[in-house]
């Protein structure tokens, strides 16, 4: 380091040196000091390194290899048993150029050695590169917690905009619907999300959305999408319009290449039905009262890529009857002989459930991707069943 160059968190290190021979000592400490370093502490035997050990918290320690009593290499390796020090590095003084003693010592834990009688600019050069390491390990440990205490800020924000387990009991209570539902990403945060709204006494709006991609990208542009669907909107009652309403915002919106699937109904029990426009959504699937299942056309332009108007159709939907929203997390993730779930084998799964309370039908389903997959999912899982009980 240079006169009147800023003291940097390099020289500002710890070092602790170990070493029975008090020459060899003052010439270690004299040659770092030299150099710029400041936090050196030096002991005489192993046996004080390791009494001393917590209270100096090193950087980096030289340890001397052949010392009286506690020699070098069994300090090194009960260092090594102390899980703060395990990435500390270890320089060891040697006189000797024995390959095995030197094989014995990096068993033991040593990362480098210095060579006695010293050289100055040797032991300046090795000090100096393996600091750098253990700062650059430090910074990347550093943010390596920032960054997983900030997804899973993430991930807790993201499962507000999720429907919590007291509204979907008051849509039990006041609507007579019983819903369950499951969402699992594949990394802390995801673009998957479903909702729901009630827009009049018997008309309640469900949504279920998939963004392309995974991770923080999915996950901000979920977030901006759902701002939108909380909006009032006048179109909201018409799936159709809602859906070319929410095409247009996302227009302007995304950047090009992103989009999203989605699926907007809107249940009425007055009437008994399901109005519904769906945007390249899975095909969602109705479990009727008695035990038939069928399947509803899911396609459409994805959202967000061109100018596009949606279609409102609408589907018989009377007590007993139970609709199933997923992503196609559940029918394109391949087992190990590369084989998805068929649309037949969720029609048989579902069919199965019949008059099966909604966290039942869930369970059922999610058992049987379980069975399925041979390896953790790749993609995000969304499953919402909505049930009209009798």
């Amino acid at each position: 380091m240079s006169v009147g160059e800023p003291v940097s968190e390099l020289y500002q290190s710890t070092i602790l040196i170990v070493d029975d021979d008090a020459i060899s000592r003052f010439l270690i400490e004299k040659t770092l000091k030299d150099r710029g370093f400041s936090q050196i502490y030096s002991v005489d035997s192993g046996v004080k390194a390791m009494t001393q050990l917590d209270r100096i918290q090193p950087d980096l320690i030289i340890l001397d290899i052949f010392m009286v009593g506690l020699n070098g290499l069994d300090c090194c390796k009960w260092i090594r048993t102390q899980s703060k020090q395990k990435n500390m590095p270890i320089l060891m003084l040697t006189s000797l150029t024995d390959e095995k003693m030197r094989f014995q010592a990096f068993e033991a834990g040593a990362s480098d050695f210095v060579n006695k009688p010293l050289h100055s600019e040797e032991l300046y050069a090795r000090v100096k590169v393996h600091l750098e390491n253990r700062l650059a390990m430090k910074s990347l440990e550093r943010y390596k917690k920032r960054l997983e205490l900030e997804l899973k800020s993430a991930s807790e924000l993201q499962s507000t905009i999720l429907p919590s387990e007291m509204e979907m009991e008051e849509m039990r209570k006041n609507c007579k619907l019983d819903i369950a539902a499951h969402l699992n990403t594949s990394s802390e945060i995801g673009g998957d999300f479903w909702g729901m709204k009630r827009l009049f006494p018997h008309q309640t709006a469900f949504w279920m959305v998939d963004f392309s991609g995974h991770g923080v990208t999915a996950a901000l542009n979920a977030f901006r999408l759902q701002a939108y669907i909380m909006e009032h909107s006048e179109c909201a009652a018409r799936p159709g319009d809602y859906l070319s309403h929410l095409n247009d915002k996302l227009l302007h919106l995304l950047i090009r290449g992103y989009f999203a699937t989605m699926f907007y109904g809107i249940l009425d029990t007055k009437g008994n039905k399901l109005h519904y426009a769906c945007a390249c959504s899975p095909h969602p699937l109705i479990l009727r009262k008695n035990g038939n299942v069928e399947m509803i056309d899911g396609t459409g332009a994805p959202l967000g890529i061109c100018l596009q108007f949606y279609e409102t159709k609408s589907i018989d939907f009377k007590p007993g009857d139970t609709f199933m929203l997923y992503s196609d997390a559940l029918t394109e993730t391949p087992n190990a002989s590369g084989k998805c779930i068929s649309e037949e084998e969720m029609k048989t799964v579902l069919a199965g459930q019949k008059n099966e309370p909604a966290l039942k039908m869930k369970e059922s389903m999610l058992n049987h991707f379980s069975r399925h997959i041979s390896l953790p999912a790749e993609d995000d899982l969304s499953l919402t069943f909505i049930r009209r009980m009798d």
